[in-house]
């Protein structure tokens, strides 16, 4: 029989690798929270999708990309029966989002061909902890059921769908049948941080009162008191969220794009507008930096201004692509989305 570990990235895979549990260890690299994510009918055209979008940023290489996808892919498709896969999957949006993915490709699989699947009850971040914390952790894994598989397939293909509409209805039915919110409050619940990942995602649309999703309001929020060098911002806006899921070459592509549009609500103290860096090596000087808000940030933080309305949009959230043709937009109030231009 053979065991195998999903886990999120290189970190708590390098935990692992350290505990001494059995089993092969396969990290599920991607950042499915930034870019285009279609459906994964056809997997070598979502494969070229995504590699294209990581490549574009600058996050890595095209084929090297592709080729890491296409190697774990065949991790999933070798086990069968018998076997056991273990996930490891924390509870922010980054995690959450990967472990639908993974739900719904066994999903599709018929009940006597799917390996034995279990998730460990993770209400921690997995990547700091010490290795020998996970054996413990380990012996407490709970069996996926096929309710489970069913609700990570609906859930996925509502968030790689071309609208929002199916993925606020997914939330907010799953808000009805799961409604433990932590592993410690159910020891039976699998999925209890799904239905909190699923909302937040939604709050990535552009709000209805200023054009800004949560990540970038927060942002500016973190910037309302003056200036401050951009490594501080990242930690300070880090602490706004319940579960942190927004890394750093993302953060820094948001700020940018906040920046280097046609009415800029984030600048240089110089006045000059940000650029992310593309690799790792420019970015030292980068984070040092210090920005601050322009009179049109403040008063977009405001609710004075519109930032979408006066700089328009072309952002994949999921599956769906917003431009200014089509776009959705958050109501906090209400908890819906709704379509822009209206009719």
């Amino acid at each position: 029989m053979l065991t195998l570990h999903l886990t999120n990235g290189d970190s708590a895979a390098s935990a692992l690798a350290r505990s001494g549990l059995p089993g092969d260890i396969v990290s599920w690299r991607d950042l499915l929270h930034d870019g285009p994510v279609p459906p994964d009918d056809d997997l070598g055209a979502f494969h070229r999708v995504r590699a294209e979008f990581l490549a574009s940023r600058g996050w890595s290489n095209e084929a090297a990309a592709v080729s890491d996808f296409e190697q774990r892919d065949a991790r999933l498709h070798d086990v069968s029966a018998g076997d056991e896969v273990v996930l490891w999957f924390e509870p922010d949006l980054y995690d959450q989002l990967q472990l639908i993915q993974i739900l719904a490709r066994f999903e599709g699989r018929g009940e006597h061909e799917r390996p034995r699947l279990t998730i460990v009850p993770a209400d921690c971040y997995l990547g700091p902890m010490l290795p020998e914390k996970l054996a413990p952790l380990y012996a407490t894994r709970r069996a996926i059921t096929s309710q489970d598989l069913v609700h990570g397939g609906v859930a996925w293909r509502a968030f790689t769908a071309p609208t929002p509409d199916d993925l606020l209805e997914v939330t907010n039915r799953l808000d009805r049948e799961v409604t433990a919110r932590t592993y410690a409050a159910d020891d039976q619940v699998r999925l209890p941080h799904l239905v909190a990942a699923l909302r937040r995602r939604l709050e990535e649309y552009p709000d209805i009162d200023s054009g800004l999703s949560r990540s970038e309001r927060q942002l500016c929020e973190a910037l309302s008191p003056g200036a401050i060098i951009l490594g501080k911002l990242l930690t300070a806006y880090q602490a706004t969220e319940s579960w942190v899921w927004l890394g750093d070459r993302s953060f820094a592509w948001y700020a940018e794009r906040l920046s280097d549009c046609a009415r800029p609500l984030v600048v240089h103290t110089n006045g000059s507008r940000l650029i992310a860096p593309l690799r790792d090596t420019e970015g030292r000087g980068f984070w040092d930096r210090a920005v601050q808000l322009t009179p049109f940030g403040q008063d977009v933080v405001r609710a004075r201004a519109d930032a979408v309305g006066v700089n328009g949009i072309d952002r994949w959230i999921g599956g769906t692509h917003c431009t200014n043709a089509q776009y959705w937009r958050w109501d906090a109030r209400t908890q819906r989305t709704e379509r822009f231009p209206r009719t």
